[in-house]
């Protein structure tokens, strides 16, 4: 379940982080798109345009001057080239300009050139060449006169322009910064969301992976000791078997000659029902050892439960303990019959014991999810005295047990038998609440049955 939130957590930061990511794309493509517009908006030449007027009118003042005092053809051709030029200058510079305002300067710049020009033709053509060096002055200052007010405009209109280059070099200062600090807080985000990105995949991927690794190796370890211990054992019961057999032929032939309800025959009686003890325990020990093989079939888990459930029903009822099944149609497994009704007597016989009397034992039967596929629960779960900690980390454990006459090998058989059907046996218990012991096995989908159904 823990997975599940961290797949999702990672799944809305990723699409976040795209999101983001995207934003910010599109914001800082848009203000590089406006300083960019800007800029050529606002070329070089749009802001000397007013200077080039000035220069340009400052020389028509001297072609004036010498037409005046030489009368020289080619000073008057170059004045009218000069003004056709400039003319032509302002009418493309006026597509240029930025702001109403500048357009209305320039407007006026070139009605005043016109008017300037009038004036010009005027004094060009008041006086014959050749005047006297004492009306030079007089000249100069009629011709400076003419062009004060184009100047002036032209002075507005320089002003105009260093205001709306400074005004465009705060607004592009002003983005830079802005996508700076943007570009600054993207790489804090960003190297948050790598580190909660790679803590997520440790704790989501490979943290999972090291507990599974962990726990493969105590299975491994445990299954070598396991091994170690069957062998011993199997030896040992060998040995302990064959003298029991001839115990036991010799104890059948002793009864014969005894006389009944006598206390020797008693003694016999006691000493045959400890021989049949010693008897189960070397046949667990057999069965530790060599774990019999499972003859698979398909089943339905209701059939397997309440085959389960009509063997301990009557024998549980004299101890007030009732047995509950609660189980669900259409649910298939592969497994050895036999094996796992040994696997749930054993089950309910602790159950048993743990309840002692009055209480419930309930078989249930639930579905869901696994690492490889749909999985099986069969649960047997009672409302006992429960198992503490310490208890269950040893429970599966060989040869452990709380019991006076147990082995401490019914647990790890079962234990082994449901490893042998590729599932697991879990417990959850609360001391004073009841146990729970979850059998998980693999479902076999109903339309890949191809078996008889047992």
């Amino acid at each position: 379940m823990n997975f599940r939130w961290q797949s999702l957590v990672s799944v809305f930061a990723t699409v976040f982080l795209v999101l983001a990511a995207g934003w910010v794309c599109n914001t800082t493509w848009r203000e590089l798109q406006k300083i960019h517009q800007s800029l050529a908006s606002s070329r070089a030449d749009d802001f000397y345009l007013p200077a080039h007027v000035e220069s340009i009118v400052r020389q028509l003042n001297d072609l004036v001057l010498r037409v005046k005092l030489r009368g020289d053809r080619a000073d008057r051709d170059a004045f009218e080239k000069i003004s056709r030029d400039l003319q032509q200058s302002m009418t493309a510079g006026q597509q240029m300009l930025t702001t109403p305002s500048q357009r209305q300067l320039l407007a006026q710049i070139k009605s005043g050139f016109t008017a300037y020009l009038s004036q010009s033709e005027q004094l060009m053509k008041a006086e014959e060449p050749g005047q006297a060096a004492a009306s030079a002055t007089s000249l100069l200052s009629q011709t400076e006169n003419n062009a004060a007010p184009l100047l002036e405009l032209c002075e507005q209109l320089k002003e105009s322009e260093r205001a709306e280059q400074l005004q465009l070099m705060k607004d592009s200062q002003r983005a830079l910064a802005w996508i700076q600090e943007l570009l600054i807080t993207i790489s804090v985000v960003l190297i948050i969301l790598v580190c909660a990105g790679i803590v997520t995949i440790y704790t989501g991927v490979i943290g999972p992976l090291r507990v599974e690794l962990s726990k493969s190796r105590a299975v491994a370890m445990r299954n070598e000791k396991l091994a170690s211990l069957g062998t011993l054992a199997a030896g040992v019961a060998h040995e302990i078997r064959n003298p029991l057999t001839a115990i036991n032929v010799r104890l059948h032939s002793l009864k014969r000659s005894l006389v009944h309800n006598s206390s020797e025959f008693e003694d016999a009686l006691v000493i045959g029902n400890e021989i049949q003890r010693l008897e189960r325990i070397v046949q667990e020990f057999l069965q530790f050892a060599r774990p019999s093989e499972p003859k698979f079939t398909i089943i339905s888990t209701d059939s397997l439960l309440a085959k389960v459930r009509a063997l301990f029903e009557s024998q549980l009822a004299k101890a007030s303990i009732q047995l509950k099944l609660e189980s669900l149609p259409d649910i298939w497994v592969r497994a050895d019959p036999n094996q796992m009704e040994q696997v749930l007597i054993n089950l309910i016989k602790n159950a048993t014991e743990s309840i002692e009397r009055d209480g419930t034992i309930t078989l249930r039967v639930r579905t869901g999810a696994g690492r490889t596929g749909p999985m099986v629960n069969l649960e047997v779960s009672d409302t006992g005295k429960g198992i503490s900690e310490e208890v269950q980390k040893r429970m599966f454990d060989p040869f452990f047990t709380t019991k006076e006459e147990g082995t401490g090998l019914g647990l790890v058989i079962a234990s082994r038998i449901v490893e042998k059907h590729n599932g697991r046996i879990e417990c959850h218990s609360e001391v004073n609440r009841g146990t729970t012991f979850s059998i998980l096995l693999p479902q076999i989908n109903p339309h890949e049955i191809h078996e008889t159904p047992a």
